[in-house]
Order: C-alpha cells, then structure tokens, then sequence
C-alpha cells in the first residue's frame, strides 16, 4: 500500500480529527473513504448500507416527507432558485 503525505491548515487537520474520532474512526480510514467515494461512479447508497451510521438527528428526521414517486428535486431547485433570484 502506498502512502500519501497531507499538508493542512492546523484548524483543519484539528476539527478532521475530532470528526472522525466522533465517527468512531482513526483520519487516515476516514480520508481514504472520503477519497474512494470521490473517485467511484456516483451511485447513490441506500441508508441501510450506508458505510457509517446515520446522526441521531438524520435518524429522527429520515422518512418523514413522503414525496410522490415521480419527484423531480433537480426541477423544484431550478423553480425555487427562479423565484428567489428571478433568473
């Protein structure tokens, strides 16, 4: 395995750190998830497969809109962007 050498703003490196240490995880697995999921086809996962546990917020908040199966959320950004900046 190859090694990769970083250089980050100390207050970076210092608030990477603590998220992964609240994600149970040591930097350099957290980095290298965060790196394969850049780099893989853009699928997206459903959250029981999810790699990490949800936040307890996301938990208490997921499912709670019922959206109709033929959504379009790339269509209701481009209308509420045109009604805010009138573009």
């Amino acid at each position: 395995m190859s090694q990769l050498t970083l250089t980050l703003d100390d207050d970076l490196l210092q608030a990477a750190q603590h998220y992964a240490q609240q994600q149970g995880q040591e930097l350099e697995t957290l980095v290298a998830e965060l790196l394969k999921a850049a780099v893989q086809p853009s699928v997206a996962p459903s959250p029981a497969k999810s790699a990490r546990p949800l936040s307890p917020l996301v938990q208490e908040l997921y499912g709670l809109v019922k959206l109709p199966a033929d959504f379009d959320y790339k269509t209701a950004i481009e209308e509420a962007i045109q009604e805010k900046y009138g573009r």
